[in-house]
């Protein structure tokens, strides 16, 4: 019997050859690549008595049930490639040299035996590596759908504790509970901000309580609930006893808290408002993962959707008179300003009314220079005129730079001291008596003019209510401005395109092109070649108008480029008058002349006129040539050439 060291020998001597027919196989031109199904198979057969080369396939079969593939396309695929090795070494065996004759078939036989060996194994290693991953996968999944459905069911808790007649210290305190049981957590606790203090304040915990009781407060920054607040963004540390800023509010409770995740409490309205904090911490070190970060997330939304909701309900009269008093008063201002349309008087106007709706002292006018991105002032009440005058502030410095930049209001306390690029730095007298800032962009449809800057000597910032009054009012004062503006250029005449003149030409080109249309059908069924060609002519001068028409539509109604209707008029002569036998090249050179629209009409005919002469009697008897049009001005006169390289009409002998 032949032994397998001699099949060895002839498989390891014609591996390129086995290599090869993979390739065909599986349409890889750069050859199996290494790793790939066909690789491990080929070498499996060279060496079966590799156990890692099957343990490769079964890793690849559970990697190909992570990525959601198909086993049967696996399968499919590795059973072409044992194909094309059967074929292969079928073809081979009867070629290599042996001893006898009588041992050929066995060699065959072994061979083949081998390769199909290795396939049973192959096939075998990829599904059994494919189905573990399919069972864990469906465990990690049902574990899932029942984590998903136990947040569920405690988001139902939740929401309907928060919709109930409970008081809101209660409520408070069943949603810890909630939380804490179903994180398996140790602690979480609720603060809430408050806005004039600044402070924020313990309101419920699941059950254990800092050394200061539930009156136990804290300083934005202060500790790892400061810290949430000042920031405005999760936190999630392993060991929240590692980080001594941490540690602090962490030591305030008997017990040792480890694992900490906090969530910041906010409202997502017209304008983000912080409500407050929400904690979980464990005893042991834990690395809170996102799933948990997304419950306490939607949990904390809904806390800060019931206390929006509170504070609206628990609005007094007194607020409520207020606000129609500021809407009368927004009403006379808005009434003030759209008074007059003189763009100096509008802007004068909101700069002084600005001041006496807000209650601060000072305001000023900054208008943007699209071009140059800059800010100077136009406008100011109660500022130093030597101070503003051609001040000019870039987009993106001090806090007006900053507003039109973002596009949206920026207000701060105090920020001359640190901010270089702040104009009032520039009079420490005069900064020193301003304390707080609000700067609300200027926009309208999306554009922004510039912005509106007012200045209050109190050392602290406007309310909510009243920061709303302002950005309504700029808004207002926004399309005042525009309104000014526009009616200076109406004046002016500088607003030269018409609405009304584009249809005129619109319609035009259409009916023109309804009349080449009815042109070309009679073209077309006609048998007569002149009136075809006459016909033909028509339709030529027609789609040039047409096309004219349509150049004035869409471009500067008032006038157009000599250079633009030579090539409408080109392109249609091209289309309708060059016979499809001649090759003709129309070379338009660049003409930046503008003619009134008057004279538009007038020279399309001309230009068609001379084009079509070019075609028609300039290359008699040519099979190629080239048409230029060309166009100069020389002493306030337009001239237009066209010029074309066919042979010269003879000159008329006089008679």
């Amino acid at each position: 019997m032949i032994q397998s060291s001699e099949v060895d020998r002839v498989l390891a001597q014609h591996i390129a050859r086995l290599r090869v027919s993979l390739q065909n196989a599986s349409g890889d031109i750069e050859g199996p690549e290494e790793g790939s199904d066909a690789w491990l198979l080929l070498e499996a057969l060279i060496d079966d008595d590799d156990p890692t080369l099957f343990a490769r396939f079964e890793q690849s079969g559970h990697w190909l049930a992570k990525q959601g593939g198909k086993l049967d396309v696996r399968l499919q695929a590795l059973q072409r490639y044992v194909d094309a090795l059967a074929f292969e070494l079928n073809d081979l065996f009867k070629q290599v040299p042996v001893a006898s004759e009588d041992e050929r078939p066995r060699l065959q036989v072994e061979a083949t035996s081998r390769l199909f060996q290795v396939q049973s194994r192959a096939m075998l290693s990829l599904t059994r590596g494919y189905q573990g991953a399919i069972d864990q996968v469906t465990l990690e999944r049902n574990a899932l759908a029942m984590q998903i459905e136990q947040r569920f069911l405690a988001l139902q808790r939740i929401n309907g504790v928060s919709n109930s007649t409970m008081d809101l210290d209660q409520t408070l305190e069943v949603i810890t509970k909630v939380v804490a049981e179903e994180l398996k957590a140790d602690l979480c606790t609720i603060f809430f901000y408050d806005e004039l203090q600044r402070l924020l304040t313990l309101r419920a915990t699941n059950g254990p309580r800092p050394l200061g009781g539930m009156h136990f407060t804290l300083r934005l920054g202060e500790g790892y609930s400061g810290w949430v607040a000042d920031k405005g963004r999760p936190l999630l540390v392993r060991d929240a006893l590692s980080d001594q800023q941490f540690a602090f509010e962490v030591r305030t409770y008997n017990t040792d808290y480890h694992g900490l995740m906090a969530i910041p409490i906010i409202f997502f309205g017209t304008t983000e408002r912080l409500i407050g904090v929400i904690s979980v911490q464990s005893t042991e070190m834990h690395d809170f993962g996102n799933a948990e970060r997304d419950f306490v997330e939607v949990v904390a939304g809904i806390v800060a959707i019931n206390i929006e909701n509170g504070r609206l309900y628990e609005q007094t009269d007194e607020q409520l008179r207020r606000k129609v008093h500021e809407l009368a008063t927004m009403h006379r201002v808005s009434s003030i300003i759209a008074s007059t349309l003189n763009l100096d008087e509008v802007l004068q106007i909101i700069a002084t009314q600005a001041v006496h709706l807000s209650g601060a002292e000072r305001s000023c006018i900054f208008e943007l220079d699209q071009e140059k991105q800059l800010l100077h002032i136009v406008a100011h009440y109660g500022l130093n005129s030597a101070l503003v005058e051609g001040l000019h502030i870039g987009v993106g410095q001090c806090c007006a730079g900053r507003s039109v930049l973002t596009g949206r209001p920026s207000m701060a306390v105090d920020c001359f001291e640190n901010d270089e690029h702040c104009f009032l730095s520039m009079d420490p007298g005069f900064s020193s008596e301003i304390h707080s800032v609000l700067c609300v962009p200027l926009q309208v449809k999306r554009k922004v003019l510039g912005c509106i800057c007012i200045y209050s000597s109190h050392r602290h910032s406007l309310s909510h209510e009243q920061m709303q009054l302002v950005i309504t009012f700029a808004n207002e004062a926004a399309i005042a401005i525009e309104n000014a503006r526009l009616y200076e250029e109406t004046r002016r005449g500088l607003e030269l395109k018409s609405i009304l003149l584009r249809e005129l030409h619109h319609r035009v080109k259409n009916n023109l092109a309804t009349v080449a249309g009815i042109l070309s059908l009679q073209r077309r069924r006609t048998k007569s070649p002149e009136v075809r060609y006459t016909l033909a002519e028509s339709v030529n001068r027609v789609q040039g108008l047409a096309a004219t028409h349509d150049l004035l539509a869409h471009e500067d109604v008032s006038e157009a480029k000599v250079e633009d209707i030579a090539r409408k008029i080109v392109g249609v002569a091209n289309a309708n008058l060059r016979p499809p036998a001649k090759h003709i090249t129309f070379e338009v050179e660049p003409c930046p002349i503008v003619i009134p629209s008057r004279a538009v009409t007038i020279l399309a005919l001309v230009l068609n006129e001379m084009v079509s002469n070019a075609i028609k009697h300039g290359m008699v008897g040519l099979k190629e040539g080239t048409v230029t049009i060309r166009g100069r001005e020389e002493d306030g006169v337009v001239i237009v050439q066209v010029i074309d390289t066919g042979t010269k009409l003879k000159q008329l002998e006089p008679g």
